[in-house]
């Protein structure tokens, strides 16, 4: 029993190094940088939904062999993704949990939360 145990954390153990991201800092290449906006109810006027419109960002970026798709909601309207987040560009970042930290060229982390990770496949590394 004891032996069967250890046979399945040792692979559970090693199925989830597959699929990990270095936690330390990194550079990421980024994949897709966009800003969307998503529609919000925020107020009822005879039975019909008065909505606004709420900006997002969504960014994917590729962090060794697996490619993080985040989202950040701003904190103000105004505030907007850096102008030199191309694909293509490289930027620092680091990952946590369910949080990857992107590093803005002021040196300030903006915090994203992941949706998605994918790894790459060897046709796609090329």
């Amino acid at each position: 029993m004891r032996r069967r145990w250890l046979v399945a954390l040792l692979l559970l153990s090693l199925g989830t190094r597959l699929y990990a991201v270095e936690s330390g800092e990194q550079t990421m290449t980024i994949v897709r940088a966009e800003q969307k906006e998503r529609d919000r109810v925020v107020a009822w006027v005879n039975d019909t939904p008065i909505y606004q419109e709420d900006p997002y960002f969504e960014v994917a970026v590729r962090a060794g062999d697996t490619v993080l798709e985040a989202e950040y909601e701003p904190s103000s309207r105004w505030e907007s993704l850096p102008v030199f987040w191309k694909p293509g560009v490289q930027v620092q970042g680091r990952v946590r949990g369910h949080s990857l930290f992107l590093k803005r060229p002021n040196g300030t982390e903006t915090r994203f939360v992941i949706l998605k990770r994918t790894a790459v496949s060897a046709e796609k590394k090329l």
